[in-house]
């Protein structure tokens, strides 16, 4: 392990020392610059996407032009001295132009900042319109703007991610990338202490300003998750003091909830503090069906009946960015949040046993479930980044320090048709987790074609978990700890990894090519028993990027990555965890971590204010881990996790966003892909297949200025993995948002599900046993929604969306 580390580090000082050696000149050689900041006038704020051009005064032909970036900044050149025409133009602003003059000696003109005004005319005539599905293509990710998702407002990530290509949701909430459950999750680019379905429950619907589908991650993110990243971007205010966002929601069956931030700005500090509270219940009803067999005997478990989840979750959130420069930046924030999830259910069962055709010990008797999982997590971020001279010379250095703490407490109790207990069984589950993650980047311009980027990353992870299972005793009336199914593990955990991209442009053709390196090691103990399960070994990543732009906004890429998906601790604890009473669970040391091969080949055209997508893709997982169903006892069912082989994917993702009327936005979305998956499942070879498609049409319909109607019908086809077959499910959901008070208060009443269509169907058809499971939530769902802006108006709001989206089709 020693020499490993010594040698990383080596490598790592080595490409180190290459960076510093290269010399320190500007690119462009010998070019004569101007560069300049430009900012809107009353605010001071930096203004993006703002054009910046060189003209020649003879004829006024453009010598050099380049937008502005995020901060405003712009940097255009020239090779010969002189007077030049000056010009700065931005939609909706009026034109800044003048005539500079550049002197052989001197290489560069800094002109400073540029306010540029508001057009008085134009804003009384523009009306600007934002499409739902605005979205542009990066060389590595997807950019979807979701500011305007009407009918997922009142909600949390998971509820706006089932509107966004690329992802599904089921009617429980699961989220899938392309099919697959196994992606990471990312806030503003930080990874999160929950789990990816929890951390997007964590994130208020309203906060998010956009999300990035990222299939196909270069090297300097971390390669865990087979089906990539999902990040979520949040607003953030760029106006000058204090201002803020309140909202309020309220629904049937309990349901209510609210969050706010506020942000105050100056020329030195940002800070901003928010806060948010959900409390959801969710009543439905569930159906299951089971048989196994045991020679010529089969054991029938029939049962139907009722549940209620209930879930409560809030956090806090802080943070301020203190700039010491223009160059120099200082980032401090921390999130803390708690939350439980209650649920309950009461079920009828019908149990008895056929054999040579008759029926035998008929019962029938009734099960109630009452169980209850928490958690209470913190994590603080600190991040120092300095510009050297453009953002393009950058070096940024991040800490993350996080604690996470969690349990549950499940009591499933049987009851006789005189409702005499039968039998009962508790399980708890709890342990602490706690870790550190640090990371530092730096990247550089070699010319002005040619970015070079290193880094290094690092996750160390520490947890204790345990867990007991306890029987009801009838006699002492009292639950009787049992020790053989009660046990608790040590998991230790350290990533560390380093990693170099070269980005560039070839005309027409932009590249970026990676590679990533990672060493880890992992150790689980259970106390009370001898050995450990330890590893230590090193895994490499190569990745690929390319962009061909053409002439009429047609674009192609094309990528390839490679990925490993490590399993969780809880999927190798050796031992027997009681769920519940027809359910145990067990893990499996050995099991190897997944490596996904995946390949990506897309084209997209934008065209008068619309837009057309299509990708291919292709990705092979090998050790595939899955969740195993055996059976333990007669209508107990137990579940483990195995390398089962390898799957296969190949697929195409189609998107069109298109206006058929200025009153009528439309986006349509499809994913049609034929997955296989083969290998060995208890000493049996298989090979088992299926197409999938899903469909998603997002449409608005302006009846106002002020007054919107937003539909959503969502498709999602049957698919297969190594046991589980899923059916398929259709959902239709639906918005109506009015405005008021100069947009600044809006009311927007939502409903999901409104046919009462959505329902989740699985079957599993062994050679020893048979199960069918169905859930379904009452329905529709209805929820009350008030948004308030404070120190912000309409108009404001609609320029800053603008320049947020510059460039995008739809406005």
């Amino acid at each position: 392990m020693n020499y490993r580390l010594v040698l990383f580090s080596i490598i790592l000082i080595f490409n180190v020392l290459i960076i510093k050696a290269q010399p320190a000149s500007k690119p462009g050689g010998s070019k004569y610059k101007v560069s300049g900041v430009v900012v809107e006038r009353t605010t001071g704020d930096p203004l993006e996407y703002a054009t910046a051009a060189l003209l020649h005064p003879s004829d006024s032909s453009i010598v050099d032009g380049i937008a502005t970036d995020i901060d405003g900044k712009f940097s255009i050149s020239t090779d010969d001295p002189g007077k030049y025409i000056f010009q700065i133009t931005f939609v909706g602003f009026e034109e800044h132009s003048k005539i500079i003059e550049i002197g052989e000696e001197e290489k560069e003109v800094k002109l400073g900042e540029i306010p540029l005004s508001p057009s008085a005319s134009e804003i009384d005539e523009v009306t600007v319109k934002a499409n739902e599905y605005s979205m542009d293509y990066e060389i590595d990710k997807k950019v979807i703007n979701v500011d305007e998702q009407y009918s997922s407002i009142s909600g949390n990530a998971v509820d706006i991610l089932k509107n966004i290509p690329s992802i599904q949701v089921d009617i429980e909430g699961n989220v899938s990338l392309r099919g697959n459950s196994n992606f990471t999750v990312l806030i503003n680019d930080r990874p999160t202490v929950l789990q990816p379905n929890e951390a997007l429950q964590q994130v208020p619907a309203t906060s998010i300003k956009d999300i990035e589908v990222i299939t196909n991650p270069s090297a300097k993110y971390d390669p865990e998750g087979t089906a990539g990243i999902i990040n979520i971007v949040t607003k953030k205010d760029a106006l000058k003091g204090i201002s803020g966002i309140v909202h309020l929601n309220a629904g049937l069956d309990e349901k209510y909830g609210g969050d706010f931030q506020f942000n105050y700005k100056t020329d030195k500090i940002k800070a901003f503090i928010g806060a948010d509270y959900n409390k959801r219940n969710y009543p439905g009803s569930m159906e299951s069906k089971n048989r196994t067999y045991r020679g010529d005997t089969t054991s029938h478990l029939i049962s139907e009946g009722s549940n209620d989840d209930l879930d409560r979750d809030y956090s806090f959130r802080a943070g301020i960015d203190y700039y010491f420069s223009e160059k120099s930046t200082l980032s401090i924030s921390g999130r803390y949040g708690n939350g439980w999830n209650k649920g309950v259910s009461n079920t009828t069962y019908n149990e008895w046993l056929s054999y040579e055709g008759n029926e035998h010990n008929r019962r029938e008797y009734a099960s109630e479930e009452n169980g209850k999982r928490d958690h209470e997590f913190y994590s603080l971020n600190t991040e120092y980044t300095y510009e050297f001279d453009s953002t393009e010379h950058k070096l940024d250095l991040r800490l993350m320090l996080y604690e996470f703490s969690g349990g549950s407490d499940h009591v499933n109790t049987l009851f006789n048709a005189n409702d005499v207990i039968r039998s009962s069984q508790k399980s708890l589950e709890g342990g602490p987790s706690k870790g550190l993650r640090y990371r530092m980047n730096y990247k550089k311009p070699f010319t002005e074609k040619v970015k070079f980027e290193i880094g290094t990353q690092g996750r160390l992870t520490n947890s204790d978990e345990w867990n007991e299972m306890y029987q009801y005793n009838t006699d002492s009336d009292d639950y009787i700890l049992q020790d053989r199914f009660s046990h608790e593990s040590i998991y230790d955990r350290s990533i560390h990894a380093g990693y170099s991209l070269v980005k560039g442009d070839l005309r027409n053709l932009s590249y970026q090519l990676g590679f990533r390196g990672e060493y880890t090691f992992r150790d689980i103990r259970i106390k009370g028993r001898d050995g450990s399960t330890r590893i230590n070994r090193w895994d490499y990543f190569p990745t690929l990027h390319f962009s061909y732009q053409l002439p009429n906004n047609h674009q192609f890429m094309a990528s390839y990555t490679r990925r490993i998906d490590r399993p969780h601790g809880w999927f190798m604890e050796p031992f027997l965890t009681w769920e519940d009473a027809y359910n145990v669970r067990k893990g499996n040391p050995g099991l190897e971590p997944e490596y996904i091969n995946s390949y990506e080949l897309g084209y997209q055209r934008s065209f008068n204010n619309n837009s057309f997508s299509a990708e291919l893709y292709y990705r092979k997982t090998q050790n595939k881990i899955e969740g195993v169903q055996s059976v333990y006892r007669d209508n107990i069912m137990m579940q483990t996790f195995e390398n089962i082989g390898n799957d296969y994917s190949l697929g195409s993702e189609i998107m069109l966003n298109i206006n058929f009327a200025d009153w009528w936005e439309n986006s349509f979305t499809g994913n049609f892909y034929h997955y296989r998956v083969e290998g060995e499942l208890n000493e049996t070879e298989f090979d088992r297949q299926s197409f999938t498609y899903s469909f998603n049409w997002n449409q608005t319909f302006h009846v106002t200025d002020k007054f919107k109607i937003q539909f959503n019908p969502d498709y999602e086809g049957p698919e297969v993995e190594a046991q589980e077959k899923e059916k398929a499910s259709f959902e239709m959901d639906g918005a109506l948002r009015y405005s008021m008070m100069n947009d600044n208060l809006s009311l927007t009443l939502q409903a999901r599900d409104i046919f009462g269509t959505g329902k989740h169907e699985e079957i599993v058809d062994e050679d020893d046993f048979y199960s069918y499971r169905l859930h379904e939530n009452k329905t529709p769902i209805l929820m009350l929604n008030v948004t308030w802006h404070i120190n912000d108006n309409g108009e404001e709001r609609q320029e800053e969306r603008r320049r947020e989206g510059g460039g995008r089709m739809g406005f």
